[in-house]
């Protein structure tokens, strides 16, 4: 009997089924699994949760190697760099120490050290490289500090773009959640057969099939994900009084801004529903019984297809979205969508007052991008793409 080839996937932010979110790498894991011999490495230390995991994990199917790191408690610290470091101090002594040979290791992307680590290891240890881009480093913080927007903040961290680069050229094979992502990562300008843009995407559609949504007095919109400084929030805050009579809003998460918008929420009259942290489960079915989504990405921001989006395409929903990002609008022109301008808390206010009123074309917009959820997010369909590629490697 032939022996079946060994991947080992690398995710060190990967959160498991009895934990929040429905995370790409889990998924990516259990597919090639059906066909590979897979081990997933990754921290013992939880990302969201911000707590060490107790007991050891398990996937039917899937070895699960849990590494030592100290944690953090702020997403933006000494904290975390200092985790990390010990994190990929470890990685690199199992990458070392480790008996099994494997034929491709695929790999999440940040961080960027465990792919630098894994770069330099590949001709060593014989192993074949597929690097997925979730986020682009250190473009990502370009945006959110005004002070590296510029040519000089450029200039400043130009060494890490350098040492990106470098990363990005161990690659011998690429997957992005985003064709922004995958352009800034082809280095090499790879041969298409090793290129594949893949939305981060969802194991299941959510579409509503509960009571009419017309049923409800007000529109209900929704953002879900972090309260941050990539997330232009404030409009939204400031919106709320302007379309309260029409419209209901809800934010669904948590983040470092979150107290000072509920002041300034407070401040005009409470309109916004600070929902607070839910489990995956049911934040989606706050998020597929709502109206409409919101995606207020910062103009200046370099995120491409987030997770948010990714979730608001597999519910299902209308879209008012802020983001810039060329990509995103042409996904969003195709009928789904509708752009405000960023930081204009009146344009904002005046395009969910005209949408409460015309529930039509919330439903027009809702089939459209209930079609492009099918076509373009569904995991059982587009990560397809992700096995036939690690099969024109390792075969």
């Amino acid at each position: 009997m032939q022996l079946r080839e060994k991947i080992l996937v690398v995710a060190p932010y990967v959160t498991f089924p009895d934990e929040p979110g429905a995370n790409r790498f889990i998924a990516i894991a259990k597919i090639l699994s059906k066909k590979y011999d897979v081990t997933l490495v990754t921290s013992r230390f939880c990302h969201i949760l911000k707590s060490h995991r107790s007991e050891r994990k398990s996937l039917d199917g899937i070895k699960v190697i849990l590494l030592d790191e100290p944690g953090y408690r702020v997403n933006v610290s000494f904290g975390r760099l200092k985790s990390h470091h010990e994190f990929c101090e470890n990685f690199k002594k199992f990458m070392l120490t480790n008996q099994c040979k494997y034929d491709l290791v695929y790999s999440a992307y940040p961080l960027i050290k465990t792919n630098y680590i894994l770069g330099e290891l590949k001709e060593t240890l014989g192993f074949k490289l597929v690097m997925d881009i979730q986020d682009i480093w250190p473009e990502s913080i370009f945006g959110p500090i005004p002070l590296l927007s510029n040519h000089l903040g450029k200039l400043i961290l130009s060494p890490i773009t350098k040492y990106a680069n470098h990363t990005y050229a161990h690659a011998d094979a690429l997957v992005a959640v985003s064709e922004t992502y995958m352009n800034r990562a082809d280095i090499n300008h790879l041969d298409n057969q090793y290129k594949e843009v893949v939305y981060i995407g969802a194991d299941n559609l959510y579409f509503y099939a509960g009571i009419n949504k017309s049923d409800q007095k007000k529109m209900i919109a929704t953002y879900i994900g972090t309260m941050a400084g990539s997330y232009d929030l404030e409009t939204i805050v400031r919106a709320s009084p302007l379309c309260h009579e029409h419209v209901g809003i809800q934010f669904i998460g948590t983040g470092p801004h979150e107290e000072r918008l509920k002041k300034l929420n407070s401040k005009l009259g409470g309109y916004v529903n600070f929902r607070g942290t839910m489990a995956y489960d049911q934040a989606i079915a706050n998020l597929k019984s709502s109206d409409i989504a919101i995606n207020p990405i910062c103009s200046t921001a370099q995120q491409s297809i987030t997770n948010k989006l990714s979730d608001y395409f597999c519910c299902g929903l209308p879209i008012l979205s802020c983001q810039e990002n060329l990509e995103v609008r042409e996904l969003l022109a195709k009928g789904g969508g509708i752009h405000y301008q960023s930081g204009d808390s009146n344009d904002l206010a005046q395009k969910l007052i005209s949408l409460a009123k015309d529930r039509e074309e919330l439903n027009r917009m809702s089939i459209i991008n209930k079609e492009i959820a099918k076509e373009n997010f569904l995991r059982e369909k587009s990560y397809m793409k992700i096995m036939n590629l690690v099969e024109r490697l390792v075969e």
